[in-house]
C-alpha cells in the first residue's frame, strides 16, 4: 500500500483542443505523472502534486485534488465504486478519507481471533491478501472505526491500523 496524490483536470469550456493539448505537454515534460484515470492524473509525492497544481492553476485547469491509496493488485473489494477506482494501467486505488485498514493480531491463532475476524468481516469493504511483510488487511469504513476497536477489546485481540496510523 502506497500513499499517492490525485489531481482531477479541470476542463474549461471554450478553449480550444491546442489549448488542452499544451498544458498536456507541459505537465509531461515538467512532473513526474504515475498514473492517469481519465482527466485524473495521480502522482506519488507532494513535491510533484505542487508541480502539478502550479502548472494547472496558471492554465486555470485545476480540479479537486484527492489523497488515494494504491492498493495490491490482488486486494479485492466489493463493490469498487463508492470508495476507489481501476485506473488506465489497471492500478487499483482507493480514496484515503474514506477508508481504514487494519489487521487483526491475536496471542495464538484462537477462536477469540477467529470470532472478531467473523464479526468484522460484517463490515469489510475489501481485504488485501496476507503476504510476507504483513498478515491479512482489512478495508472498512472510516466511520466504523471505533466500531472495530468495539469488536477487538470484546474479543481481546490487537488491532493495527495501517491506514490510518494511530
Amino acid at each position: 500500500m502506497r500513499h499517492m496524490y490525485g489531481i482531477e483536470l479541470n476542463v474549461p469550456a471554450g478553449k480550444l483542443p491546442g489549448f488542452y493539448a499544451q498544458v498536456i505537454h507541459k505537465i509531461g515534460d515538467h512532473v513526474n505523472v504515475f498514473d492517469r484515470d481519465k482527466l485524473l492524473f495521480i502522482v506519488e509525492n507532494q513535491a510533484e502534486q505542487e508541480k502539478l497544481e502550479t502548472i494547472l492553476e496558471k492554465s486555470n485547469m485545476l480540479g479537486d485534488a484527492f489523497s488515494l491509496l494504491l492498493l495490491p493488485s490482488a486486494t479485492t473489494i466489493e463493490p469498487l465504486d463508492d470508495i476507489g477506482f481501476v485506473s488506465q494501467n489497471e492500478h487499483l486505488y482507493v480514496y484515503a478519507d474514506q477508508v481504514a485498514i487494519v489487521t487483526l493480531m491475536a496471542p495464538s491463532q484462537s477462536e477469540d481471533q477467529w470470532a472478531a475476524i467473523e464479526q468484522l468481516r460484517e463490515h469489510v469493504l475489501g481485504v488485501i491478501p496476507e503476504n510476507t511483510d504483513q498478515p491479512e488487511a482489512y478495508l472498512i469504513d472510516q466511520n466504523l472505526i471505533p466500531l472495530a476497536e468495539g469488536i477487538a477489546k470484546a474479543y481481546q485481540v490487537k488491532l493495527v491500523w495501517l491506514h490510518p496510523t494511530k
